[in-house]
């Protein structure tokens, strides 16, 4: 009973966070206005040391929107991780990426953000590590290390904003090193939000429980990195390489997820691989320079992701901790109610007119069809569309409309009230969370016009990726080939390899080869042991000189007393 008192305590004053946020975002979008606290902790020289909060329409719907997740995953937690001894541990480790996270959106000082950044990153490995396996250590490795390097990044760029005399990126002028430090901006954005070369930590990462799953690695960890470009997007631009670079990076990284999510059988590796997805969707919509939409894109894909991994947490949970899609059939009879919002979460992350993915992609696509970029790049972006569709629809065959298997499941939990809370909230959010910020917020409404046909071309291109993907699974559902192909996509192409253990046992051994050859062998020859041995032969030269000659002296003394 004291568990679950503490994740209520916890869902209400989430709840009431949610609410004050969403009261102060109505005011500050209706008075267009911003609020900034700075207070300055000391300064040396020119240097000042401040610590900011920024209060715009941004933070406080950001915030509001992570809090009113994360309340959600604390009802569902209560049913989830009923039974763990350390659940109240997980609770509190959960409340502190929350606050980690709010650190993030509220501070506007380079300096101060590290806080937030770096707390995200350590707060990400402890619940990564969870359940304390070998599996999660490895799983949970790879993501902090893969973080640290954005880490590094950022830590690089406020060295460099020190030429400035202060860190406060509302205010950067042009520097130096203005495109260094925007360069390193972009880097530790892209590591957050998994964009290659640094994409295998996140399919890594769903080892963690599947309400850290929802929370951390669907919703609010990953479009840290967004948050952060969106935020620098005004000094970005005016890099000239940003906007090729980081168009070339998304649409590559939406195409290789949509790929490898075809050619995977994990439920939840699907579901973060869809995530890799529209995190490439969201880095595009920056490089056609158009962050407003991104951040649109990023609060509609928040609240029907989160409600997605609540869904297949709930599936995984019912048939005792399986996730592979081949062995779970029959979810509509099993479990009727969770099937049903599984559907209406896919259908929104396809994009289904209507629901809250709809309007963010289709303003983004229709963006794309409008701008002058390449034909082939706009080719595979519309490619990774379509793929989304295949990807969810093959998952759905799978688990909800497969036939039931011969094993009887007695553990299906489908009138669990605090599973059905927790997903109502978020369904709202799903249903009807792309209109109301699409009618409230006016960066959100934009007005594209485009001929007839490129308009129906997104519809076109959904409903023919709903045709392929019935005629392609309904006759092939078990024929996949196990060939080069298959082994590459389910490899994540190699990427996982090379971050995992082979390559860094190559790591290891060529540095272990450098630490016996260089740092013990060359450099302590020429350094400062080879010194210390030269001397020491010398000391005991002259010693040995010193002995002889002393001798030879007293010889010569002792001869002349005898002689006279």
């Amino acid at each position: 009973m004291n568990k679950m008192k503490l994740e209520i305590f916890f869902m209400l004053l989430l709840m009431m966070n949610c609410f004050f946020m969403f009261v102060l975002f109505m005011y500050m979008i209706l008075n267009n206005c911003c609020y900034i606290i700075s207070w300055e902790i000391f300064n040396v020289m020119s240097l000042f040391v401040e610590l900011d909060i920024l209060l715009d329409w941004v933070s406080c719907s950001f915030s509001g929107l992570v809090c009113l997740i994360s309340s959600s995953i604390c009802i569902f937690s209560v049913s989830y991780m009923k039974g763990d001894m350390h659940v109240n541990r997980f609770m509190m480790v959960l409340m502190l990426f929350v606050l980690s996270m709010n650190f993030l959106i509220f501070i506007p000082s380079f300096v101060s953000l590290i806080l937030g950044w770096d707390g995200l990153g350590l707060v990400s490995f402890c619940l990564v590590i969870y359940y304390q396996n070998n599996k999660s250590l490895s799983a949970g490795m790879l993501t902090v290390l893969m973080n640290r390097v954005g880490d590094c990044f950022i830590l690089a760029g406020i060295s460099i904003m020190s030429l400035m005399g202060h860190w406060n990126y509302l205010c950067i002028w042009y520097f130096i090193f203005f495109e260094i430090c925007m360069f390193f901006v972009v880097i530790a954005g892209m590591t957050k939000s998994a964009q290659i070369p640094f994409s295998s930590w996140l399919p890594a990462a769903m080892a963690a429980p599947t309400p850290v799953s929802a929370l951390v690695h669907s919703s609010t960890l990953v479009t840290a990195g967004v948050f952060l470009l969106i935020r620098f997007y005004n000094y970005l631009v005016e890099v000239s390489f940003f906007c090729n670079f980081l168009l070339f990076i998304s649409i590559l990284t939406t195409f290789m997820s949509g790929i490898c999510a075809v050619y995977e059988y994990d439920m939840k590796k699907i579901i973060a691989l869809s995530t890799l997805s529209q995190l490439g969707v969201m880095m595009m919509s920056l490089g056609l320079k158009m962050p407003m939409l991104s951040l649109f894109h990023l609060y509609t894909h928040a609240m029907f992701k989160a409600l997605l991994f609540l869904c297949g947490g709930n599936i995984i949970h019912s048939f005792f901790g399986m996730q592979d899609i081949r062995d779970m059939k029959g979810v509509s009879y099993m479990l009727p109610f969770t099937s049903i919002i599984f559907n209406v979460s896919n259908m929104a992350l396809c994009g289904f007119p209507f629901l809250a993915g709809f309007y963010s992609k289709d303003l983004i696509i229709e963006m794309v069809l409008n701008s002058n970029m390449n034909m082939l790049v706009a080719v595979f972006a519309m490619f990774g569309v379509c793929l989304t569709m295949l990807y969810s629809m093959r998952m759905s065959m799978y688990m909800v409309w497969g036939d039931v298997k011969s094993a009887v499941y007695e553990n299906m939990m489908d009138d669990d009230k605090y599973v059905i809370i927790s997903m109502l909230i978020l369904c709202m959010g799903a249903l009807f969370g792309g209109f109301f910020l699409q009618t409230m917020v006016f960066c959100f409404n934009e007005v594209i016009i485009l001929p007839m046909l490129y308009k129906l071309m997104v519809l076109f291109l959904l409903m023919f990726s709903l045709l392929f993907s019935f005629s392609l699974w309904m006759f092939s559902m078990n024929k996949m080939d196990y060939n080069l192909i298959y082994w590459c996509n389910s490899k994540m192409w190699f990427m996982s390899s090379l971050s995992g253990y082979p390559f860094m046992m190559l790591i290891k051994n060529v540095s272990n080869l450098n630490l016996k050859l260089v740092d013990m062998g060359w450099l302590e020859m020429l350094g400062g042991q080879g010194i210390l041995m030269m001397i020491k032969k010398l000391m005991y030269i002259m010693e040995w000189w010193m002995i002889i000659l002393f001798n030879f002296n007293l010889m010569i003394v002792m001869f002349i007393i005898f002689m006279f």
